[in-house]
């Protein structure tokens, strides 16, 4: 049985949405006011998942998608919508969610833009024999491709001509996905003037160019000497702040991290000291803080947000990918002012991005 219905709005990870008798209808593929027949494929108490079975009605900011999987593989959320009203969709998604979960009111949040394709240099692929793919949208179903426009170029040639590619690929590695062929283990990028070596395993973002801009913004926006880094990593922000003479504290918990970022440290003649630590557990650091910066994990971290409350940094810069726990724990900052916020589209032509915002300590 089919519905019809006018899409409401836009809602986080995706989605449009509408309501058939009164209960929220979540589909994904749509744009706001426009018409379109759909089809429940999961009913829960409090809400309904659909597919779209045909545009009624759609909006001047539809457009053709341009990849041929769009719809059936699950990497994607924006294709069909022209770059600037997605822009603005996360935009208000990111205002809608800081406002409800953070009460937190904006009347203004910085977008920065980033490459539309080919921009993606890690992925995880699956395998089915002898066949590379994707899991379908919301499913564990196999989708076999043979071309994906949002990674670069030097990964899509491997998928056309290597079918004995592993799972995990980063384009930094030009034979590290292939099996008849030497594996190279540590890669490296550019961060700010110096290059930054790790080891396959580590986290390093996957946009660099985006990361190159994200690494600038932090730069531009540091304000004093002595920073505190939490969860550092291999050293994204802490290597770009210390050769800007910073002093930097690290910490991070995961110790092939901070392995990384002490090797790195030590071939740039850098002075940074790093600790390996457990953030999430009580923090006993008696120094004075100028700028403390924070890029947790999706879960966020409210020990850090207690810790900041008495520790009381002049300055705090949050660099989030998850914004209802942004929100969450920027509520719990009853100390400081948001002075700014940043979008930074990080993976265009998906529902994900890049969320800095910057906190400055409520003189008394």
């Amino acid at each position: 049985m089919f519905e019809i219905v006018q899409i409401a709005g836009q809602a986080y990870k995706g989605y449009g949405y509408s309501f058939i008798n009164g209960k929220i209808v979540f589909i994904p593929f749509v744009e706001t006011n426009e018409k379109v027949a759909i089809k429940i494929t999961k009913e829960k108490k409090d809400y309904c998942l659909a597919e779209v079975v045909d545009i009624l009605e759609s909006t001047k900011t539809r457009k053709k998608p341009f990849c041929k999987y769009f719809g059936l593989c699950g990497g994607c959320h924006y294709q069909h919508i022209h770059y600037n009203q997605q822009l603005n969709i996360k935009s208000q998604i990111l205002k809608n969610i800081l406002k409800r979960i953070g009460h937190i009111s904006l009347d203004n949040i910085e977008i920065i833009k980033s490459k539309q394709t080919f921009y993606r240099h890690r992925v995880k692929f699956q395998k089915k024999a002898e066949k590379i793919g994707f899991f379908k949208q919301n499913s564990n179903e196999f989708l076999e491709i043979n071309y994906c426009p949002i990674l670069v170029k030097l990964i899509n040639s491997y998928i056309k001509n290597h079918k004995d590619l592993e799972i995990e690929v980063d384009s930094f590695f030009k034979l590290a996905t292939n099996k008849n062929e030497p594996l190279r283990i540590d890669l490296s990028f550019i961060a700010k003037d110096a290059y930054i070596d790790y080891k396959m395993g580590s986290f390093t973002q996957v946009n660099l160019d985006a990361n190159k801009t994200l690494i600038n913004l932090i730069l531009n926006l540091v304000k004093g000497e002595n920073v505190f880094e939490a969860f550092c990593g291999i050293g994204n922000f802490t290597i770009p702040l210390a050769l800007k003479n910073h002093k930097v504290e690290a910490f991070e918990i995961d110790e092939l991290s901070i392995e990384t970022l002490k090797q790195n440290a030590k071939r740039l003649s850098l002075d940074i000291k790093t600790t390996q630590c457990d953030l999430n557990k009580p923090i006993n650091y008696k120094k004075p803080i100028d700028t403390l910066i924070l890029d947790p994990p999706r879960s966020g971290s409210l020990n850090l947000m207690h810790f900041i409350n008495n520790k009381k940094p002049n300055q705090v810069i949050y660099v989030s990918c998850e914004p209802p726990t942004l929100a969450r724990d920027l509520s719990i900052l009853k100390n400081y002012t948001l002075e700014k916020i940043f979008l930074l589209d990080m993976f265009p032509n998906t529902y994900h991005f890049e969320t800095i915002a910057v906190l400055s300590l409520i003189s008394k």
